[in-house]
């Protein structure tokens, strides 16, 4: 008896190991809740340092843009616009970057994600001083570059110095770092939510890092109260049209998206074309630059300087209604853009992304019978969306900075978009985390500049397969038709090579019209005709 009570004690004990924890094991609860509080004040406060630090860095190198703008006039005494020098500014860039810090090459964003992927978020502290100089040089001559990029390369540097004073582990660095890209953006967009975001969604096409969601939250929106910087939106000159139609509305909504997912691929191929041409010069850097500016300020003669430097003279014109711009103006700042990084400037991406976003939905507005600066906004935010793998950020921002019903539209095109581009991005070291499509099959796990055309394929058993299998039926119907010749038709040059084609009225011969006559001297062979399903072998 003494042992059948033993084993039934020893039983019980081992079924309580199995037991989920009750409220009242207060053991278990404390030590878990403990975990919680020492985690959240410790990143607490190693992102409200990163805000603090990256949003006086990116205030002072908003203040540094200014000024480099008023020397780069002063220069010049007005006899002829700073612009004019950038064939020899550009080379300046280029000796600078390849001196100092590589890193600081092109707009800026790129290489800190690939030190987030590559090296824990490791990124060395000469990148911000030469980042903003290569950066103010280009931009005060009038290179088509923006401002987000080198903000956020600058935090990262910072944050990345500070874990090494810290002696944080590599985990933890990786984490800091994403809060300084965070703190960067959301400072120069005035936007701290939606930059917050856009520093976490940038890193990967579909997919999130909620481990650092909190800390970047906090380093965003401190480093926007730092900085202090104003949302880039003015008040949008005229509201939706309430009479328009529900309905209405998300049908224009949703075609505006997809046009802006056609603008944002046409702005990421065309850097991807300007960088395979420049390719073929990386020997020769300098007459690259030069040739670059030389390029620049032939187009800026012959369109205007309104596509010189940020923009954003424009972008707050054509969303406030007050200044209006011609229909290929998104074209010309495509091109200007992809010229000035791919010769050697030094900026960020996303300012021209929102000069390109807001003129390309100005162009569009006539056509689907909206206002220009409506579209505009949309465009601002659903570019964005698309050109950056961000839908997340750009529809938070387009909630954040737009009145009313406007933002909730805003962020449905910028969905619309987002899908639409395909796995294709501003940012070669995304990567990809899923398909946009449940119809194709897509290599995860690699980034966006390794994908190639053979890498995206159908997905077997999909509906896309079944659309394509059924128009490629239709297909073979239409050329069995079309090159069938009935027995007995021959005369009627219906199959083979006795098609009727179009030839002049004298030159005919026997046989078939307009056809020289089988066996001819230059009459072509007759094809075999293919032969029926009906038929044997067929």
């Amino acid at each position: 008896m003494a042992g059948l009570q033993d084993y039934f004690r020893r039983l019980r004990a081992e079924l309580r190991e199995f037991e989920s924890p009750l409220l009242s094991d207060e053991n278990r609860w404390y030590t878990e809740h403990t975990a919680l509080l020492v985690t959240t004040v410790k990143w607490a406060a190693l992102g409200a340092a990163a805000g603090v630090s990256v949003g006086l860095g990116t205030r002072a190198f908003l203040w540094s843009i200014a000024l480099a703008n008023a020397h780069a006039a002063r220069l010049t005494h007005g006899n002829f616009p700073p612009y004019v020098l950038l064939p020899l500014a550009l080379p300046v860039c280029v000796l600078l970057i390849r001196v100092f810090a590589p890193d600081a090459r092109g707009h800026g964003t790129e290489a800190v994600i690939a030190a987030v992927h590559q090296r824990s978020g490791r990124v060395d502290w000469m990148v911000a001083p030469v980042k903003l100089a290569a950066t103010l040089l280009t931009l005060a001559f009038g290179g088509s570059v923006g401002k987000e990029g080198p903000a956020a390369q600058i935090g990262a540097a910072l944050t990345s110095l500070f874990a090494d004073i810290a002696r944080l582990t590599d985990e933890d660095r990786r984490r800091l770092v994403i809060c300084g890209i965070s703190a960067g953006f959301a400072a120069v967009f005035g936007t701290p939510v939606s930059g917050a975001l856009f520093g976490i969604e940038v890193l990967y096409l579909g997919q999130l890092d909620y481990a650092v969601i909190f800390p970047a939250l906090v380093a965003g929106i401190v480093g926007h109260l730092v900085c202090g910087t104003t949302p880039p939106f003015p008040d949008v000159a005229q509201a939706l049209a309430t009479d328009a139609g529900q309905y209405r509305v998300v049908l224009v909504t949703l075609a505006a998206g997809a046009l802006f997912g056609i603008v944002a691929l046409l702005l990421i191929e065309t850097m991807r074309v300007t960088e395979r041409v420049a390719r073929r010069f990386t020997a020769h850097p300098y007459a690259l630059a030069a040739a670059g500016g030389v390029a620049l300020v032939a187009l800026y003669l012959a369109a205007g300087d309104q596509y010189a430097g940020l923009g954003t003279e424009t972008i707050d014109g054509v969303l406030s209604g007050t200044r209006s711009v011609v229909t290929y103006a998104f074209l010309v700042k495509i091109v200007a853009t992809s010229l000035t990084l791919e010769s050697g400037g030094s900026g960020g991406i996303l300012t021209p992304v929102f000069f390109i976003g807001a003129t390309s939905g100005a162009a569009i507005a006539p056509l689907l019978g909206v206002s220009p600066p409506l579209l505009a906004a949309f465009g601002f935010i659903a570019v964005l969306g698309a050109a950056a793998n961000t839908p997340i950020a750009a529809a938070v921002m387009g909630i954040e900075v737009l009145p009313g019903a406007e933002g909730v539209y805003a962020a449905l095109a910028a969905v619309t978009a987002f899908l639409l581009v395909g796995h294709r991005s501003v940012y070669a070291s995304q990567k990809l985390g899923f398909a946009k499509s449940a119809g194709l099959d897509v290599q995860l796990g690699g980034t966006i500049g390794e994908l190639s055309a053979t890498a995206v394929r159908i997905r077997k058993g999909s509906l896309t397969e079944r659309v394509h299998r059924i128009a490629r039926t239709l297909e073979e119907e239409i050329d069995e038709v079309t090159w069938m010749r009935p027995p007995g038709d021959e005369a009627a040059g219906r199959g083979g090579a006795n098609r009727r084609t179009a030839q002049p009225a004298g030159d005919r011969s026997e046989g078939a019209p307009g056809v020289l006559p089988e066996g001819a001297p230059g009459a072509p062979p007759q094809a075999p005709p293919k032969p029926r399903h009906d038929e044997p072998g067929g």
